[in-house]
């Protein structure tokens, strides 16, 4: 009896299948960064997929720098913390980040032999590959782009089932800047504020202390509003996320103040970063702010009365009383 061949149909949708199932095999790995730019000491996350993989391992590349790391995959995902930021100088970096491909394990990798540390093929032979191997610790190392663009064209080979993704971050100093806070009014709340470059979420210490003596005797400080003012405030507050990466942003409200010279002092718990600025708060009431109301000026346009010229004689008036003076003229020649 002769074997019936399958249908057309039920060929297309096998082959679609075959097709999905190699996609999916070889759907390259994924990263995302919390943000481009980090300060000096805070944490920077990795996170991305990686699709029928068990983990994926993370370089980073630096100006005398280098870090590898590894992080398991939990339903194709995955989060990796890069806590040691404090060690890493301000400066560009870059991540490369690997997944083992189709493969159960990773053909590309670190291999450190006595004090020299390679990115070779096949790490697990324990010899580094001629002509498939570069330093990244010890004599000749590569670092930053170079150490990253050499493990990219390393992975791309024909033979390496592994993928990557590479993307770059950049850590900077820490800063905090305070906004202007200008003259304050005693008795009169009021908000300080200014923008960082600490991760959203970061907490900061600020503190408000008076900078000079009491300007006046107890006996003298409005006795009977003393106790609501006070002659500082502190308290935390959160970063909050900016428009742009590194640019992110805070707020404090202070309490009612004596009138005195002040000093406030905002503190990165995590990064050490601080800022300060003096300000005064004045005894004087508040200026109240009068509404101004435009004045609508009416124009008044004049008549302009157009004088009727004078009548003058004219050109040809003129030349006809001169041919008429000659006329006269030889008139009186002639007797």
């Amino acid at each position: 009896m002769m074997k019936k061949s399958p249908s057309l149909m039920t060929r297309t949708v096998l082959g679609l299948c075959a097709l999905l199932f190699l996609a999916v095999l070889v759907i390259p790995v994924s990263a995302g960064v919390s943000q481009s730019t980090i300060a000096q000491g805070d944490t920077f996350y990795v996170s991305g997929q990686a699709p029928g993989s068990q983990q994926v391992a993370l370089y980073f590349f630096g100006p005398n720098y280098f870090k590898y790391d590894t992080v398991q995959v939990n339903d194709g995902s995955y989060t990796y913390q890069l806590t040691t930021t404090s060690d890493m100088s301000p400066s560009q970096y870059y991540c490369v980040v690997q997944s083992p491909g189709t493969g159960s394990r990773f053909s590309v990798g670190p291999l450190t032999v006595g004090q020299t540390t390679y990115i070779t093929v096949n790490p697990r032979s324990g010899v580094p590959a001629d002509g498939s191997s570069f330093v990244v610790k010890g004599p000749n190392a590569l670092q930053g782009s170079q150490a990253a663009y050499a493990l990219e064209q390393m992975i791309q080979s024909p033979n390496i089932p592994d993928l990557s993704q590479t993307f770059t971050f950049t850590i900077a100093y820490p800063t905090i800047t305070i906004n202007p806070i200008g003259t304050q009014y005693m008795g009169v709340p009021f908000t300080v504020s200014g923008t960082t470059n600490l991760a959203a979420g970061d907490t900061l210490l600020v503190s408000v202390q008076i900078a000079t003596f009491w300007p006046m005797g107890k006996e003298e400080a409005n006795a009977e509003d003393a106790e609501s003012w006070s002659q500082g405030d502190s308290g935390s507050v959160t970063v909050q996320q900016g428009a742009s990466s590194g640019q992110n942003y805070w707020s404090f409200s202070v309490n009612p103040l004596h009138s005195s010279q002040y000093d406030v002092t905002v503190t990165g718990i995590k990064t050490g970063a601080t800022a300060s600025q003096e300000f005064s708060v004045s005894n004087q009431s508040k200026p109240t702010t009068v509404p101004t109301t435009a004045v609508t000026t009416a124009v008044t346009t004049a008549a302009t009365t157009v004088p009727t010229p004078t009548q003058s004689p004219g050109f040809g008036l003129a030349a006809a009383a001169g041919a008429l003076g000659a006329v006269v003229f030889l008139t009186y020649r002639r007797h």
